[in-house]
C-alpha cells in the first residue's frame, strides 16, 4: 500500500518526518509515492537509536532519476518503499551504519544495507519478501548475513545508547529576608 503526495505537499507524517524529505532529488514537480510504513519504521529507528536527526539522502525516486543514480528504474525507491539515510547521535556525530543496520534489523526493516565505505549511510526499506541484509561495499547481488550483530561483531550493549540513572546535584544559593542560604539539591 502506498500514498501519493503532490510535489508541494508538506504533510507531517510522524513526529520527526515530513513528506517533503522523501521527495525525489531529480528536481521535478512530479508526485511522491510513499509507503506509510516507511516513515513509521524510521520513527522507531530514530527513537531506538536516540537520534538527534535522521537525514534522508534519497527517498522516493522517479524511474528516470533512479536510472541516473545507477539503478534500474524499478525497485524499492521507485515503489516508495526505501530510503538511504544518515543517522546522528545527540552530540551531532554520525552513527555508524554498522550500528544503524543492527537496530534497523531489530525494528523490522525488510531490506537493510551499508552503502558506503565510511559506514555513514544506510539503505532501509519495508519490503515484505526477499529480505535483504547487505553491504554494498561487498556486493549488491545478495545478502551478506542473516544477522548484522554477528556480521559486524557487535552486541546489543555496543549498539544501543546507554541509559543512566545517575542523580544530578545542583548547587544553589538563595537570599531570603537578607539571609543567604546555600546548599546542594539532589534529584531523586
Amino acid at each position: 500500500m502506498t500514498n501519493t503526495y503532490k510535489s508541494t505537499d508538506n504533510t507531517q507524517l510522524t513526529e520527526h518526518f515530513n513528506v517533503s524529505e522523501f521527495r525525489c532529488k531529480c528536481g521535478g514537480t512530479h508526485d511522491t509515492i510513499l509507503n506509510p510504513e516507511l516513515p513509521e519504521k524510521l520513527e522507531k529507528l530514530f527513537k531506538a537509536l536516540n537520534c538527534s536527526a535522521i537525514v534522508i539522502n534519497s527517498g522516493y525516486r522517479c524511474s528516470s532519476h533512479d536510472k541516473t543514480v545507477g539503478g534500474s528504474g524499478i525497485g524499492h525507491h521507485v515503489d516508495g518503499n526505501a530510503s538511504d539515510i544518515v543517522c546522528y547521535d545527540q552530540s551531532g556525530k554520525i552513527i555508524s551504519s554498522k550500528k544503524v543496520s543492527c537496530v534497523a534489523q531489530d525494528v523490522g526493516f525488510g531490506g537493510i544495507a551499508n552503502i558506503d565505505s565510511s559506514y555513514t549511510a544506510t539503505h532501509v526499506d519495508v519490503r515484505t519478501s526477499n529480505f535483504w541484509k547487505g553491504n554494498e561495499i561487498v556486493t549488491t547481488a545478495y545478502s551478506v548475513t542473516d544477522d548484522f550483530y554477528n556480521y559486524y561483531g557487535l552486541s546489543k550493549a555496543d549498539v544501543y545508547p546507554a541509559t543512566t540513572n545517575t542523580k544530578k546535584n545542583v548547587e544553589v544559593s538563595v537570599t531570603i529576608d537578607g539571609k543567604n542560604y546555600s546548599g546542594t539539591l539532589s534529584e531523586k
